[in-house]
């Protein structure tokens, strides 16, 4: 095809999904169409009264989707809580966490406990951020050994190194014992 013909009514270069589909279905409403008008010029009623006929109940179909469509919103609808309302879980579980008791399948989340205590010597077992009184912040390396100044409750605990006091996470910290 050169450039200056008139453009294929057919051609869907270019076209999003959505308009190739209204494209489609444009097409098979024309051919349909077509068809029932070839039977009425041809004077064959019988396929002329099939071809209305399919015609028809496709639109029959159509509505009748619809009305059940609606009927299925408004069943939805009557059984949601209305707005502003708050509706509470009606079963074992939520039962029991608001009588304040354990349930199956429910578990409460643990403080981490540590395995330390103040004055005892720690080492790094990873690189890890230290934080001094003042908020700076500085990087030690892994292995280095410090003394623990708190005792472990929080994220984050005293530990001297050298003469410096950092705040440091006590997932980094392990204790020294005599076996390491």
């Amino acid at each position: 095809m050169s450039k200056n013909s008139p453009k294929d009514p057919n051609d869907t270069t270019g076209m999003s999904w959505a308009e190739k589909k209204r494209h489609a279905a444009k097409q098979a409403r024309a051919k349909k169409q077509r068809a029932i008008e070839e039977a009425n010029l041809a004077g064959d009623t019988e396929e002329y009264e099939r071809l209305v006929n399919e015609v028809n109940k496709a639109k029959d179909e159509r509505l009748a989707a619809k009305v059940e469509g609606r009927k299925l919103r408004e069943k939805i609808k009557e059984s949601l809580p209305s707005g502003g309302g708050r509706k509470w879980a009606d079963n074992d579980t939520a039962r029991a966490v608001r009588q304040g008791r354990n349930a199956p399948g429910l578990r409460r989340h643990t403080r981490t406990e540590w395995n330390m205590q103040p004055g005892q010597m720690v080492r790094l077992v990873n690189k890890a951020e230290a934080w001094t009184e003042n908020y700076m912040v500085k990087e030690l390396g892994k292995g280095s050994i410090g003394i623990l100044l708190d005792p472990p409750g929080s994220e984050r605990v005293a530990v001297m190194f050298g003469q410096d006091v950092f705040q440091i996470e006590c997932k980094k910290l392990r204790p020294i014992t005599d076996e390491s």
